[in-house]
């Protein structure tokens, strides 16, 4: 499969917007629900998705053989169709237990927001707290607004709630921090 030679940026905080090399693509998507599903794939709390999350999430049932099936005609498919057509490739890794984004060549702002905020704690943990106070400030200037606004499905707002809390906890805890040691946090 091609692999594009530029990063796809991918942003998610406060809007959605898919970009290559500075450029916007991939705004006509065939439909919400396809573009539902790559929305929830690009979650940074998880790193894949079984086949049974996702024909929950999307279809409302478990995973039988059936609605694998179905799952693939009407959703895989027609994704994949869309991403090698948009973007040149695609991204998306599938295997018997799983499927998942391949994030080595996407750049996604929450994965970047999230990872910073997670080591600003860890340091914060260890009492490294000049380091710590770096990571959640690079954490609290990547947040540019809630995760993906506007676009429903279970995966979606669960990631949306965990990643307010996570600003909400970052931004305490850089406030803290700063205020101990004397110097204001930028904004």
């Amino acid at each position: 499969m091609n692999r594009p030679d530029t990063t796809l940026n991918i942003e998610t905080l406060g809007r959605f917007r898919i970009f290559v090399a500075g450029k916007p693509v991939a705004a006509a998507w065939p439909d919400e629900a396809i573009k539902m599903l790559f929305c929830s794939l690009l979650s940074p709390l998880d790193l894949y998705f079984t086949w049974d999350r996702i024909c929950r999430s999307t279809m409302g049932v478990p995973e039988t053989r059936t609605s694998r099936c179905q799952l693939e005609e009407v959703f895989i498919r027609p994704l994949n169709s869309f991403l090698i057509r948009e973007l040149g490739f695609s991204p998306l890794i599938a295997g018997n237990e799983s499927i998942r984004i391949d994030k080595q060549r996407i750049h996604v702002d929450a994965l970047e927001f999230h990872t910073a905020a997670i080591e600003g704690l860890r340091l914060l943990s260890i009492n490294n707290n000049s380091a710590a106070l770096t990571k959640l400030g690079t954490a609290i200037s990547l947040y540019a607004g809630p995760y993906l606004p506007d676009m429903t499905g279970k995966i979606i707002v669960n990631t949306r709630k965990e990643l307010e809390s996570l600003h909400r906890t970052a931004v305490l805890a850089a406030e803290q921090l700063a205020r101990n040691a004397g110097t204001p946090l930028a904004a």
